[in-house]
Protein backbone atom coordinates (compact mmCIF):
# COMPACT_ATOMS: atom_id res chain seq x y z
CA UNK A 1 0.00 0.00 0.00
CA UNK A 2 1.34 3.50 -0.57
CA UNK A 3 1.89 6.00 1.92
CA UNK A 4 3.73 8.83 2.54
CA UNK A 5 7.38 8.49 3.22
CA UNK A 6 7.95 7.85 7.21
CA UNK A 7 9.59 10.61 9.14
CA UNK A 8 12.59 12.05 8.74
CA UNK A 9 14.73 12.23 12.05
CA UNK A 10 17.79 13.97 10.35
CA UNK A 11 18.42 14.54 7.24
CA UNK A 12 21.84 13.14 5.36
CA UNK A 13 24.76 16.05 6.39
CA UNK A 14 24.66 18.91 3.17
CA UNK A 15 27.06 19.41 0.93
CA UNK A 16 30.16 21.85 2.33
CA UNK A 17 30.02 25.26 0.95
CA UNK A 18 -7.31 31.22 1.42
CA UNK A 19 -10.70 30.42 2.11
CA UNK A 20 -11.60 32.60 4.96
CA UNK A 21 -11.75 32.30 8.66
CA UNK A 22 -13.70 35.01 10.74
CA UNK A 23 -10.74 36.16 13.45
CA UNK A 24 -10.89 39.31 16.12
CA UNK A 25 -11.32 42.29 13.63
CA UNK A 26 -8.37 40.92 11.15
CA UNK A 27 -9.20 38.87 8.14
CA UNK A 28 -7.22 35.47 8.08
CA UNK A 29 -6.72 35.14 3.78
CA UNK A 30 -5.75 32.12 2.50
CA UNK A 31 -2.05 32.94 0.76
CA UNK A 32 -3.05 32.16 -2.64
CA UNK A 33 -2.64 34.42 -5.52
CA UNK A 34 -6.37 34.88 -7.12
CA UNK A 35 -6.77 35.80 -10.93
CA UNK A 36 -8.53 39.80 -10.04
CA UNK A 37 -10.92 38.20 -7.28
CA UNK A 38 -12.31 40.34 -4.82
CA UNK A 39 -12.42 38.87 -1.11
CA UNK A 40 -14.67 40.45 1.23
CA UNK A 41 -14.05 38.98 4.86
CA UNK A 42 -16.51 40.04 7.86
CA UNK A 43 -17.00 39.65 11.57
CA UNK A 44 -20.37 39.83 13.34
CA UNK A 45 -20.23 41.26 17.01
CA UNK A 46 -21.62 39.17 19.64
CA UNK A 47 -25.05 41.21 19.45
CA UNK A 48 -24.96 40.57 15.71
CA UNK A 49 -23.58 43.54 14.16
CA UNK A 50 -21.21 44.46 11.30
CA UNK A 51 -18.06 45.81 13.30
CA UNK A 52 -15.90 45.66 9.96
CA UNK A 53 -14.79 44.52 6.89
CA UNK A 54 -12.12 43.92 5.21
CA UNK A 55 -12.03 43.76 1.43
CA UNK A 56 -9.08 42.93 -0.40
CA UNK A 57 -8.90 42.80 -4.19
CA UNK A 58 -6.26 39.94 -4.90
CA UNK A 59 -3.35 40.36 -7.98
CA UNK A 60 -4.14 38.81 -11.11
CA UNK A 61 -1.98 36.46 -12.27
CA UNK A 62 1.02 37.85 -14.76
CA UNK A 63 2.12 35.30 -17.72
CA UNK A 64 5.95 37.61 -16.59
CA UNK A 65 7.58 35.73 -13.91
CA UNK A 66 10.66 37.34 -11.92
CA UNK A 67 13.72 35.86 -12.23
CA UNK A 68 14.09 32.70 -9.75
CA UNK A 69 15.89 33.37 -6.74
CA UNK A 70 19.82 32.63 -6.23
CA UNK A 71 21.45 31.50 -3.44
CA UNK A 72 25.13 32.43 -3.24
CA UNK A 73 27.24 30.91 -1.50
CA UNK A 74 28.68 31.84 2.09
CA UNK A 75 30.00 29.93 5.03
CA UNK A 76 29.46 32.89 7.45
CA UNK A 77 25.31 31.88 7.82
CA UNK A 78 24.63 31.02 11.78
CA UNK A 79 22.47 27.71 12.58
CA UNK A 80 18.98 27.52 13.36
CA UNK A 81 19.54 25.63 16.74
CA UNK A 82 16.47 23.69 17.51
CA UNK A 83 15.49 22.59 20.85
CA UNK A 84 18.15 19.58 21.19
CA UNK A 85 20.93 22.17 20.14
CA UNK A 86 20.76 20.49 16.16
CA UNK A 87 20.07 22.13 13.14
CA UNK A 88 21.38 23.33 9.65
CA UNK A 89 22.48 27.39 8.64
CA UNK A 90 19.14 29.01 6.67
CA UNK A 91 20.95 28.50 3.33
CA UNK A 92 21.62 24.88 3.38
CA UNK A 93 17.99 24.45 4.23
CA UNK A 94 16.96 26.54 1.40
CA UNK A 95 19.65 24.90 -0.75
CA UNK A 96 18.39 21.58 0.25
CA UNK A 97 14.82 22.19 0.30
CA UNK A 98 14.51 24.19 -2.93
CA UNK A 99 14.96 21.89 -5.37
CA UNK A 100 11.38 20.01 -4.08
CA UNK A 101 9.50 23.28 -3.73
CA UNK A 102 7.15 24.09 -6.86
CA UNK A 103 5.13 26.95 -8.30
CA UNK A 104 1.93 25.53 -8.94
CA UNK A 105 -0.67 27.67 -11.42
CA UNK A 106 -4.18 26.94 -12.75
CA UNK A 107 -6.02 29.18 -14.70
CA UNK A 108 -7.33 30.56 -10.92
CA UNK A 109 -4.42 31.82 -9.42
CA UNK A 110 -1.23 30.30 -8.39
CA UNK A 111 0.04 29.13 -5.05
CA UNK A 112 3.38 26.49 -3.75
CA UNK A 113 3.63 23.14 -3.30
CA UNK A 114 6.49 20.38 -2.60
CA UNK A 115 7.13 16.64 -3.97
CA UNK A 116 6.96 13.72 -1.26
CA UNK A 117 8.20 11.37 -3.20
CA UNK A 118 10.10 9.91 -6.01
CA UNK A 119 7.23 8.79 -7.95
CA UNK A 120 5.86 12.44 -8.31
CA UNK A 121 3.34 13.34 -5.58
CA UNK A 122 3.18 16.93 -4.44
CA UNK A 123 1.42 18.08 -1.59
CA UNK A 124 -0.19 22.01 -2.00
CA UNK A 125 -3.48 22.85 0.09
CA UNK A 126 -7.11 21.99 -1.12
CA UNK A 127 -7.87 25.66 -1.83
CA UNK A 128 -4.65 26.34 -4.51
CA UNK A 129 -6.46 23.87 -6.74
CA UNK A 130 -10.29 24.83 -5.83
CA UNK A 131 -12.05 24.67 -9.41
CA UNK A 132 -9.16 23.84 -11.43
CA UNK A 133 -9.11 22.75 -14.91
CA UNK A 134 -5.57 22.47 -15.53
CA UNK A 135 -2.91 22.27 -13.13
CA UNK A 136 1.08 22.81 -14.05
CA UNK A 137 3.96 22.92 -11.52
CA UNK A 138 7.48 24.42 -12.21
CA UNK A 139 10.68 23.18 -10.16
CA UNK A 140 13.76 25.08 -9.19
CA UNK A 141 15.61 24.33 -12.47
CA UNK A 142 12.59 25.42 -14.96
CA UNK A 143 11.48 22.68 -15.84
CA UNK A 144 7.40 22.55 -16.37
CA UNK A 145 5.43 20.13 -15.86
CA UNK A 146 1.16 18.90 -15.99
CA UNK A 147 0.08 17.70 -12.95
CA UNK A 148 -2.98 15.70 -11.76
CA UNK A 149 -5.03 16.29 -8.90
CA UNK A 150 -4.95 12.83 -7.24
CA UNK A 151 -7.80 14.50 -4.88
CA UNK A 152 -8.67 17.07 -2.41
CA UNK A 153 -9.98 17.61 1.30
CA UNK A 154 -11.22 20.56 1.91
CA UNK A 155 -12.06 19.42 5.36
CA UNK A 156 -8.32 20.02 6.47
CA UNK A 157 -7.31 21.95 3.12
CA UNK A 158 -5.05 19.08 1.50
CA UNK A 159 -4.52 17.87 -1.84
CA UNK A 160 -2.18 15.82 -3.44
CA UNK A 161 -0.98 15.67 -7.11
CA UNK A 162 0.67 13.94 -9.12
CA UNK A 163 3.34 14.01 -12.05
CA UNK A 164 4.40 10.57 -12.52
CA UNK A 165 8.00 11.84 -12.64
CA UNK A 166 9.53 14.44 -11.33
CA UNK A 167 12.82 15.74 -13.05
CA UNK A 168 15.66 14.44 -12.02
CA UNK A 169 17.08 17.75 -10.40
CA UNK A 170 13.82 17.98 -7.87
CA UNK A 171 14.17 16.41 -4.69
CA UNK A 172 11.46 14.93 -2.51
CA UNK A 173 11.40 17.20 1.53
CA UNK A 174 11.54 15.32 4.31
CA UNK A 175 8.76 14.88 6.71
CA UNK A 176 9.47 15.59 10.12
CA UNK A 177 6.82 15.40 13.05
CA UNK A 178 4.54 18.88 14.46
CA UNK A 179 3.91 17.05 17.55
CA UNK A 180 7.01 18.03 19.87
CA UNK A 181 7.04 21.81 18.46
CA UNK A 182 7.47 24.12 21.17
CA UNK A 183 6.96 27.97 21.04
CA UNK A 184 10.11 29.66 19.94
CA UNK A 185 11.27 26.71 17.82
CA UNK A 186 13.14 28.77 14.50
CA UNK A 187 11.55 27.96 10.98
CA UNK A 188 11.92 28.45 7.67
CA UNK A 189 9.37 29.02 5.08
CA UNK A 190 9.51 28.48 1.42
CA UNK A 191 6.93 29.41 -1.62
CA UNK A 192 5.89 32.14 -4.26
CA UNK A 193 4.64 34.89 -2.35
CA UNK A 194 3.23 37.41 -4.96
CA UNK A 195 4.82 35.32 -7.69
CA UNK A 196 8.22 35.46 -6.64
CA UNK A 197 9.35 32.15 -6.40
CA UNK A 198 11.04 29.82 -4.13
CA UNK A 199 11.32 32.89 -1.39
CA UNK A 200 12.37 31.70 1.21
CA UNK A 201 11.39 33.87 4.85
CA UNK A 202 12.83 32.98 8.31
CA UNK A 203 11.24 33.24 11.85
CA UNK A 204 10.13 30.95 14.82
CA UNK A 205 7.13 29.22 16.15
CA UNK A 206 4.92 32.09 17.60
CA UNK A 207 2.29 30.08 19.13
CA UNK A 208 0.70 26.56 18.39
CA UNK A 209 -2.79 24.80 19.05
CA UNK A 210 -4.48 27.77 17.06
CA UNK A 211 -7.93 27.36 15.24
CA UNK A 212 -8.16 27.86 11.66
CA UNK A 213 -11.08 27.58 9.07
CA UNK A 214 -10.79 25.12 6.04
CA UNK A 215 -12.40 25.80 2.28
CA UNK A 216 -15.67 23.89 3.38
CA UNK A 217 -15.58 26.05 7.17
CA UNK A 218 -14.73 23.12 9.12
CA UNK A 219 -12.29 23.67 12.29
CA UNK A 220 -8.61 23.08 11.25
CA UNK A 221 -7.49 22.38 15.06
CA UNK A 222 -3.76 22.40 16.58
CA UNK A 223 -2.27 24.89 13.68
CA UNK A 224 1.17 26.31 13.49
CA UNK A 225 1.22 30.14 14.19
CA UNK A 226 4.47 31.76 12.66
CA UNK A 227 6.06 34.84 12.41
CA UNK A 228 7.75 33.67 9.42
CA UNK A 229 6.70 36.36 6.51
CA UNK A 230 3.82 34.63 4.37
CA UNK A 231 1.57 36.32 1.62
CA UNK A 232 -0.59 35.40 -1.19
CA UNK A 233 0.78 32.67 -3.22
CA UNK A 234 2.89 30.72 -0.13
CA UNK A 235 -0.53 28.59 0.18
CA UNK A 236 0.96 24.96 -0.46
CA UNK A 237 4.41 25.73 0.41
CA UNK A 238 5.99 24.13 3.14
CA UNK A 239 7.19 25.25 6.83
CA UNK A 240 10.36 24.11 7.68
CA UNK A 241 11.99 23.19 10.55
CA UNK A 242 15.81 23.32 11.90
CA UNK A 243 16.94 20.34 10.49
CA UNK A 244 14.58 21.07 6.73
CA UNK A 245 12.23 18.71 7.67
CA UNK A 246 8.67 20.11 6.74
CA UNK A 247 6.50 20.09 9.73
CA UNK A 248 3.37 22.23 8.14
CA UNK A 249 1.90 23.71 5.18
CA UNK A 250 1.61 27.62 5.36
CA UNK A 251 -1.66 27.91 4.49
CA UNK A 252 -3.69 31.19 5.85
CA UNK A 253 -2.32 34.60 7.18
CA UNK A 254 -4.29 37.09 9.27
CA UNK A 255 -4.25 40.62 7.84
CA UNK A 256 -5.93 43.35 8.10
CA UNK A 257 -4.34 44.66 4.63
CA UNK A 258 -3.93 41.44 2.93
CA UNK A 259 -0.57 41.16 3.18
CA UNK A 260 1.80 39.91 6.06
CA UNK A 261 1.89 40.90 9.15
CA UNK A 262 4.07 38.49 10.90
CA UNK A 263 0.76 36.15 11.64
CA UNK A 264 0.93 33.57 9.46
CA UNK A 265 -0.65 29.49 9.98
CA UNK A 266 0.36 26.13 9.31
CA UNK A 267 -1.66 22.88 8.89
CA UNK A 268 0.25 20.62 10.86
CA UNK A 269 1.88 17.61 9.21
CA UNK A 270 1.11 15.02 11.92
CA UNK A 271 -2.97 15.39 10.60
CA UNK A 272 -2.20 15.84 6.96
CA UNK A 273 -0.44 12.47 7.20
CA UNK A 274 -2.97 9.99 7.30
CA UNK A 275 -5.15 12.30 4.83
CA UNK A 276 -2.56 11.94 2.58
CA UNK A 277 -1.57 8.79 2.48
CA UNK A 278 -5.39 7.99 2.07
CA UNK A 279 -5.42 9.61 -1.05
CA UNK A 280 -2.27 7.90 -2.27
CA UNK A 281 -3.79 4.52 -1.95
CA UNK A 282 -7.16 5.78 -3.57
CA UNK A 283 -9.00 5.37 -0.50
CA UNK A 284 -11.73 8.24 0.84
CA UNK A 285 -10.09 10.77 3.02
CA UNK A 286 -11.42 10.13 6.59
CA UNK A 287 -10.73 12.18 9.60
CA UNK A 288 -10.76 10.74 13.23
CA UNK A 289 -13.05 11.49 15.58
CA UNK A 290 -14.28 10.05 19.39
CA UNK A 291 -17.45 11.79 19.58
CA UNK A 292 -17.48 14.15 22.83
CA UNK A 293 -17.79 17.87 24.07
CA UNK A 294 -15.80 19.01 26.88
CA UNK A 295 -13.89 21.61 28.41
CA UNK A 296 -10.32 22.08 29.40
CA UNK A 297 -9.72 21.59 33.35
CA UNK A 298 -8.41 24.72 34.59
CA UNK A 299 -6.93 24.80 38.37
CA UNK A 300 -10.14 26.25 39.35
CA UNK A 301 -12.18 23.98 37.48
CA UNK A 302 -10.39 20.93 39.12
CA UNK A 303 -11.05 22.45 42.38
CA UNK A 304 -15.06 22.90 41.63
CA UNK A 305 -14.87 19.61 40.53
CA UNK A 306 -12.86 18.29 43.70
CA UNK A 307 -10.34 17.02 41.50
CA UNK A 308 -6.97 18.33 42.99
CA UNK A 309 -4.46 19.02 40.92
CA UNK A 310 -6.12 17.13 37.98
CA UNK A 311 -6.11 18.32 34.34
CA UNK A 312 -7.54 17.29 31.11
CA UNK A 313 -10.50 17.85 29.65
CA UNK A 314 -13.89 17.54 31.51
CA UNK A 315 -16.65 15.69 29.18
CA UNK A 316 -20.14 17.20 28.81
CA UNK A 317 -21.62 15.55 26.46
CA UNK A 318 -20.41 11.76 24.88
CA UNK A 319 -22.23 11.74 21.28
CA UNK A 320 -24.54 8.62 20.78
CA UNK A 321 -22.81 7.88 17.13
CA UNK A 322 -19.38 7.77 18.48
CA UNK A 323 -15.88 5.63 19.74
CA UNK A 324 -16.24 7.32 23.08
CA UNK A 325 -19.85 6.01 23.87
CA UNK A 326 -19.26 2.83 22.86
CA UNK A 327 -16.25 2.71 24.53
CA UNK A 328 -17.98 3.72 27.62
CA UNK A 329 -16.52 6.94 28.58
CA UNK A 330 -19.25 9.12 30.89
CA UNK A 331 -20.46 12.74 30.08
CA UNK A 332 -21.39 15.13 33.05
CA UNK A 333 -25.32 15.55 33.79
CA UNK A 334 -24.89 19.09 35.40
CA UNK A 335 -26.59 21.73 33.03
CA UNK A 336 -24.51 23.43 30.67
CA UNK A 337 -23.21 26.53 32.65
CA UNK A 338 -22.83 24.53 35.76
CA UNK A 339 -19.25 23.04 36.07
CA UNK A 340 -19.23 19.58 34.45
CA UNK A 341 -19.68 17.14 37.71
CA UNK A 342 -20.00 13.65 37.16
CA UNK A 343 -18.22 13.24 34.01
CA UNK A 344 -14.98 11.77 32.95
CA UNK A 345 -12.25 13.61 32.86
CA UNK A 346 -9.93 12.44 30.27
CA UNK A 347 -6.40 12.89 31.24
CA UNK A 348 -4.16 10.71 28.79
CA UNK A 349 -4.72 9.37 25.71
CA UNK A 350 -2.55 7.07 23.89
CA UNK A 351 -0.18 6.99 26.86
CA UNK A 352 0.21 11.19 25.96
CA UNK A 353 -1.15 13.37 28.64
CA UNK A 354 -4.03 15.82 28.16
CA UNK A 355 -4.05 18.92 29.85
CA UNK A 356 -6.70 20.90 26.75
CA UNK A 357 -8.36 20.25 23.71
CA UNK A 358 -4.80 20.78 21.41
CA UNK A 359 -3.55 17.89 23.05
CA UNK A 360 -6.63 15.59 22.40
CA UNK A 361 -7.15 17.03 19.09
CA UNK A 362 -3.47 16.48 18.05
CA UNK A 363 -3.56 12.57 19.21
CA UNK A 364 -6.66 12.01 17.55
CA UNK A 365 -6.33 13.66 14.65
CA UNK A 366 -2.10 12.71 13.62
CA UNK A 367 -4.37 8.83 13.86
CA UNK A 368 -6.14 6.71 11.22
CA UNK A 369 -10.05 6.16 11.15
CA UNK A 370 -9.82 2.56 12.52
CA UNK A 371 -6.83 2.81 14.99
CA UNK A 372 -7.32 1.92 19.02
CA UNK A 373 -5.97 3.71 21.27
CA UNK A 374 -5.97 3.86 25.13
CA UNK A 375 -8.01 6.80 26.89
CA UNK A 376 -7.20 6.76 30.62
CA UNK A 377 -9.90 8.99 32.39
CA UNK A 378 -10.66 9.84 36.35
CA UNK A 379 -13.85 8.64 37.55
CA UNK A 380 -15.01 9.74 40.98
CA UNK A 381 -11.44 9.69 42.12
CA UNK A 382 -10.14 6.63 40.24
CA UNK A 383 -8.21 6.52 37.41
CA UNK A 384 -9.54 4.35 34.86
CA UNK A 385 -8.05 3.31 31.26
CA UNK A 386 -10.71 2.66 28.38
CA UNK A 387 -9.96 1.33 25.02
CA UNK A 388 -11.75 3.05 21.92
CA UNK A 389 -11.62 2.30 17.92
CA UNK A 390 -11.67 5.76 16.00
CA UNK A 391 -14.70 6.25 14.08
CA UNK A 392 -15.01 8.67 11.13
CA UNK A 393 -16.41 12.24 11.70
CA UNK A 394 -20.20 12.50 10.85
CA UNK A 395 -20.46 14.66 7.61
CA UNK A 396 -23.97 16.11 9.69
CA UNK A 397 -21.64 16.91 12.87
CA UNK A 398 -22.33 20.25 12.58
CA UNK A 399 -20.58 22.79 14.46
CA UNK A 400 -18.73 25.71 12.32
CA UNK A 401 -16.05 27.86 12.58
CA UNK A 402 -16.70 31.11 14.73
Amino acid sequence: MATLPPMTPDPAPPDPPGRRRRWLAAAILPAVIGAGVALGVSRLGSDGSQTRTVTVVEQTTSTTRAPAATTPTRTSDPTLADADGNGLSVQQIVRNASPGVVLVQQQGGLGSGFLIDKQGRILTNAHVVEDATKVTVTYADGTTQDARVLASDPTLDVAVLDVDAAPVSAKPLPLGESRGLVVGDPVVAIGNPLGLERTATTGIVSALKRQICSPNDSPIPNAIQTDAAINKGNSGGPLLDARGRVIGINSQIASEGGGSEGIGFAVPIDAIRPVADAIIAKRKPRHAWIGIVGEAVTPQLAKELGAGDARGVALRKVDDRGPAKAAGLRASSAPDRQPPKGGDIIVAIAGQAVRDFGDLSQEVGSRRVGDAIDVTVLRGGQRLTLKLTLADRPANLGGTCQ
